[in-house]
């Protein structure tokens, strides 16, 4: 009996939802979107509520499925084209025609779009610069314009004060020779860093002997590029990278700037910086000469510099451009000498060598032609010349014995380098539409 009884309920419920569900029936509402009598492709259409969803193909039609009876708000955005708004109640399938209004224009004021990263005074290299790749690599860029610091004398604490990591020693008060390093390892005359300008080896013998007796004058640099550790891969065998110090070239909006600064210290401290600039028609050029002179704060420590430098590029075709430079520096120090540890904690301003000189003269000359074949694939080829010198003459020996006056030890070498470098550079979509680049060195 509570059988019979619970079979009877059973297909009660069961008559009652097949009897609704075959009375719960299911719309369709399809359209058709215009704009001016012309079909609004792309046009997206929302229903609420529910959240649902669509964009009108090319001929401007679109279709809801599926759709429960009801009351609901129809939208229809495209852009230039005013919002439509419609509420429908939906009992049966609906067809709608909807001719859209163009939206209200108005005069905007112009805006004018500027690369903030210019402004700072540090900042990192794009992944791929010129005619190099730098994804995956540590670098740093210090935009030189925008430091706070004395460009007059060099002042590398200052100016490398952003840079992490870096080892600094400074050898005089005047910034005649840079000694920084990085990863821990020794700032003896950048001997660590591949040092180049403009892309270029600068250093006395890049593969045997890496120092760099030349630094550029802070106040004719545009920015400073240091890449670490991996840089080696690409130009040279150094442990700590490359650094590059990239020069300012003339305003590409003037034919001429001229600028002249003349900057005075203590300890007799003097520096005369001028340079010109401009662009004439296809080319652009870039000139300074240089004076420095000062006494040091210790006796026997006086030095005298002169420096100038040329760059020229001539725009030949909008895919042809061929650069030249050439750079001087020539420098006479007198050298106080070192001190042991307890001399130093005595008076630190002492000196022990008076007859201790250092003299320098580094000739840079430097062809560039660069050449775009499209969009996509550019060429870049650069040859340098070096011939320096260097000369050091005094009591050279260990600085806890004292001058015994007689002849003096004299170092003399000469350095003649010699570079050929050409990169190609080629970007293209390989997979998933995704940008590659592929670099031939």
């Amino acid at each position: 009996m509570k059988n019979n009884t619970f079979g009877k309920i059973f297909l009660f419920v069961l008559f009652n939802i097949c009897f609704l569900n075959a009375f719960a029936q299911n719309y369709t509402i399809n359209g058709k979107v215009q704009i001016n009598d012309q079909a609004a492709g792309g046009a997206t259409v929302s229903l609420a509520p529910g959240g649902l969803k669509t964009a009108c193909d090319e001929h401007g039609n679109f279709e809801f499925k599926e759709i429960a009876g009801g009351e609901y708000e129809l939208l229809v955005r495209l852009v230039g084209a005013k919002n439509f708004r419609k509420k429908i109640n939906v009992n049966g399938n609906i067809v709608l025609n909807i001719a859209l209004e163009d939206a209200d224009t108005r005069q905007l004021n112009e805006v004018n779009v500027q690369d903030s990263s210019q402004r700072m005074a540090s900042g990192n290299l794009r992944q791929v610069e010129g005619t190099a790749i730098y994804a995956g690599k540590k670098t740093e860029v210090v935009n030189v314009g925008n430091l706070n610091a004395n460009l007059a004398t060099n002042n590398t604490r200052q100016i490398y004060s952003r840079v992490a990591g870096i080892n600094i020693i400074e050898y005089d008060g005047g910034g005649l020779q840079l000694g920084i390093g990085g990863r821990g390892l020794n700032p003896s005359r950048v001997s660590n860093f591949n040092t180049r300008q403009n892309g270029y080896d600068i250093s006395a013998d890049a593969l045997g002997y890496p120092e760099s007796y030349y630094t550029p004058p802070a106040e004719a640099l545009d920015r400073i590029e240091i890449i670490r550790g991996a840089a080696s891969l690409q130009y040279g065998t150094q442990f700590g990278g490359l650094i590059n110090f990239q020069l300012k070239k003339g305003p590409a909006d003037k034919p001429v700037e001229v600028t002249s600064r003349q900057t005075a210290g203590s300890y007799g401290f003097f520096n005369s910086f001028n340079s010109i600039g401009g662009k004439v028609k296809k080319l652009n050029y870039y000139a300074y000469y240089q004076y420095k002179r000062g006494d040091g704060w210790r006796p026997n420590s006086h030095f005298d510099q002169n420096g100038a430098y040329l760059h020229l590029d001539y725009q030949f075709t909008p895919k042809l451009k061929v650069t030249g430079e050439y750079t001087y520096m020539h420098y006479l120090a007198q050298l106080p000498g070192g001190l042991t540890d307890e001399e130093f904690e005595a008076d630190p301003s002492q000196s022990n060598r008076a007859r201790n000189w250092f003299k320098v003269d580094w000739n840079l000359a430097s062809v560039t032609l660069d050449y775009e074949f499209n969009d996509h694939t550019k060429i870049n080829w650069r040859s340098y010349y070096l011939h320096g010198s260097r000369q050091a003459l005094g009591i050279l020996s260990y600085i806890n014995r004292p001058d015994p006056g007689g002849q003096r030890d004299l170092l003399d070498d000469t350095f003649k380098n010699f570079g050929s470098e050409i990169r190609l550079l080629h970007q293209y979509k390989l997979v998933n539409n995704q940008p590659s680049t592929f670099l031939g060195a």
